[in-house]
């Protein structure tokens, strides 16, 4: 049975407890104890930030997290809200640090990977310009190699393919941050892993098109 007794106070702090896997106690001797026991853990949290209805919706999940807490520890930063925020602020980082990190693209030397950070972003604009202007022989440089000419084939390719790449992840993570917000629950907020499939009701239409387009991809391959 599971059971919250929640009791707001004047000071805008509400005592919370709860009580879970209630079972009746075994009388192993005639005059031993008779009745129910169970698990129970009290917390506090702000009444003004975390009403009972948010705790009975998710009681798994607070009762899971506090259960090797201090009693009476103060539990606001289980509150969806606070959820939110952080796993916003997780994903927009592993986002970041993905298109950081690069991509391996393929040309005519063979597969090649180039770190997409600020300023090889801005290169890579540059070397945009340069081959609108007619420019038939780029330098670059591959992740860990010295400088080097590309054909303008090849600097093209990378330019689109590094382009293309930080597109879907910034795409995906715009996506998952409206999946994030769709979420009723801490609980499931908590289990949102960067690179994890996004429920359809939460994809962009340019999100879906990335998708298919990378399906198509597959099938060809």
């Amino acid at each position: 049975m599971e059971k919250v007794v929640y009791k707001a106070k004047p000071n805008g702090v509400a005592d919370v407890w709860f009580r879970n896997n209630q079972h009746e106690i075994v009388q192993e001797t005639e005059d031993g104890p008779t009745g129910y026991e169970a698990d129970e853990i009290f917390c506090r949290v702000d009444a003004a930030v975390i009403l009972e209805k948010e705790i009975t919706a998710d009681f798994g999940f607070w009762f899971d997290q506090l259960k090797d807490k201090e009693e009476g520890c103060n539990a606001d930063y289980l509150s969806i809200e606070t959820y939110r925020a952080e796993k916003k602020k997780e994903i927009s980082q592993i986002c970041q640090n993905t298109i950081y990190a690069g991509t391996d693209i393929e040309i005519s030397s063979g597969k090649e990977h180039f770190s997409l950070k600020d300023e090889d972003q801005l290169n890579l604009f540059g070397k945009q310009a340069q081959l609108t202007a007619g420019s038939k022989k780029l330098e670059y440089h591959e992740d860990g190699n010295p400088c080097r000419y590309y054909s303008a084939e090849d600097m093209q390719k990378i330019i689109n393919g590094a382009m293309k790449f930080k597109s879907y992840h910034t795409t995906y993570g715009n996506s998952v941050n409206m999946w994030i917000k769709g979420c009723a629950k801490a609980s499931e907020i908590a289990k949102i892993k960067y690179g994890a499939p996004i429920p359809e009701e939460y994809q962009s239409e340019v999100l879906k098109d990335y998708l298919a387009e990378m399906a198509a991809d597959k099938e060809v391959k």
